[in-house]
């Protein structure tokens, strides 16, 4: 059945009901007619408020935004989105092995090594012991640049191994 069908039909029940009310008590006609025209105009006013619901598109306000949760994203951290463009140019060239992934490593290292009171420039023996050989290699102080920037950068596996001690001093 449609809205306004029911809307009529309402009517007519209460209509109905004033009519029955009319008969058993005379009497009291003004009360039953002040109460049909009340159930009449409630009955109305629904209908023309569900008619402007529907034709009205609802939009969401700035207070409800406001308030909204946030929306989780699964957005990627730019500095892994860096790194990682490190590790694969550091697959490529020597260049990038030393200018590109050897900074970044040396950072969290010399992060890592701080943690245990090491600096790894003033104690570089103790730093070598504590990161490792595979990482001391890329770390060192005096490691030289290369001469041939274009020569084969690092295995992914050597790099493995170096983030592999790298977590293994995080952790430990």
């Amino acid at each position: 059945m449609k809205r306004i069908d029911r809307a009529v039909a309402a009517v007519l029940a209460v209509n109905a009901w004033a009519g029955i009310v009319l008969v058993l008590v005379p009497g009291r006609a003004s009360v039953v007619g002040h109460v049909w025209l009340v159930l009449v105009l409630a009955i109305a006013l629904g209908a023309a408020l569900g008619a402007l619901h529907r034709a009205v598109p609802r939009r969401v306000s700035a207070f409800d935004t406001a308030f909204a949760p946030a929306r989780r994203t699964r957005a990627r951290p730019a500095s892994l989105d860096r790194i990682e463009r490190e590790v694969t140019l550091a697959t490529g060239t020597a260049f990038d092995v030393h200018y590109r992934l050897r900074p970044s490593l040396r950072s969290i290292a010399s992060g890592l090594l701080f943690r245990r009171g090491v600096d790894l420039e003033r104690a570089p023996e103790r730093a070598e012991a504590l990161v490792g050989p595979t990482v001391w290699e890329l770390v060192r102080p005096d490691r030289p640049a290369p001469e041939d920037r274009t020569a084969s950068g690092m295995p992914i596996e050597t790099i493995e191994r170096a983030v592999d001690d790298l977590e293994r001093l995080a952790w430990s």
